[in-house]
């Protein structure tokens, strides 16, 4: 096992290598730094020039993302062009805001999908079933900007305006009120909200159709042979194996606690890492982005291994070499 982990981390470096050049090629193709200036007649050709050679703007982009990668090697993420901040204290300063929405959704999902997906796989066609397929289907097919938009509309707006007790329309704490517990938890309601309706339609189907194929199995059929409690049968012979698609779909979520959600922290104001992207990538702020996708990336490598060894482990005949 531990020769196989230590193969896989040798055989990420490259990969990460082809990723943050990509990466770098398309977000230096996305836009200028230097339109930050606009048209300001405060700055002057000769200032302009300056800049851009200060930040070596005008070296070819291979080149520049050498220089990048050097720095980054040192532990030297780089500044933003725009704010001056270093980039890892900016991914610090938002990660926390980010964790407890993502963190959050992630635990609703999980607490709402499991059940629903088991129940529905073993009460197949039953009403129970239906109404859990079609609901699902129509929620992962809902676009998270308009679905936001709704549930705004609908609980800030519109139960203001009926006299009903409200939720607040975007940010993580009351402006008048400050810094609480009990803001951050009413804040937290509708973006909450809305990630878990389109994840939980995900996670359900996937769940469904393991169950479904863990059931029709030989040694389900063996376990109620020999008189085992159904709940047993269930949740430690067909779950255990069902839940393997699962793993692979929390494997690859996981990486979102992390980065965000871009549209949502948008619609809700959410000062996370995914607002900290879309700010930034209008303002062609590289460095930022750079630091981004490449921690969103290297996870998304660490935990596709942790995956590999969670399946080792949940299914003794994979075998891991």
């Amino acid at each position: 096992m531990g020769r196989y982990i230590l193969r896989r981390l040798v055989q990420a470096v490259p990969l990460l290598l082809l990723i943050s050049l990509l990466a770098f090629l398309l977000v230096r193709a996305s836009g200028d730094p230097m339109s930050m200036y606009g048209a300001s007649a405060n700055l002057s050709a000769e200032d302009r020039a300056r800049i851009v050679a200060m930040h070596g703007w005008d070296k070819p982009k291979i080149l520049q993302y050498f220089y990048w990668l050097s720095d980054v090697v040192r532990g030297d993420w780089g500044t933003s062009v725009y704010t001056h901040q270093a980039v890892t204290q900016m991914i610090v300063d938002r990660l926390p805001n980010t964790l407890i929405l993502m963190g959050s959704v992630f635990f609703v999902t999980l607490l709402i999908a499991i059940p629903l997906g088991v129940a529905s796989a073993i009460r197949q066609n039953s009403v129970l079933d239906h109404v859990a397929t079609a609901v699902s289907f129509v929620a992962f097919a809902l676009p998270t900007f308009w679905l936001g938009l709704v549930v705004i509309m609908v609980f800030s707006v519109r139960f203001k305006e009926w006299g009903w007790p409200s939720l607040p329309a975007g940010g993580m704490y009351s402006l008048a009120d400050g810094p609480s517990v009990g803001g951050l938890a009413q804040h937290l309601v509708l973006p909450t909200l809305v990630l878990s309706i389109v994840s939980v339609a995900g996670y359900i189907r996937y769940l469904r159709a393991g169950m479904l194929e863990a059931l029709q199995q030989d040694y389900v059929r063996t376990a109620r042979s020999k008189g085992l409690r159904e709940l047993r049968v269930i949740w430690v012979h067909s779950f255990r194996n069902a839940i393997l698609p699962l793993v692979t779909l929390i494997a690859l979520n996981i990486p979102r606690i992390f980065s965000g959600a871009l549209v949502t922290e948008q619609v809700f104001a959410w000062p996370g890492m995914g607002r900290l992207f879309v700010d930034n990538a209008a303002r062609a702020d590289y460095p930022v982005l750079m630091g981004l996708i490449m921690s969103v990336s290297v996870l998304v490598v660490l935990f596709n291994l942790v995956a590999d060894v969670a399946y080792a482990y949940l299914d003794p005949r994979i075998r891991l070499g």
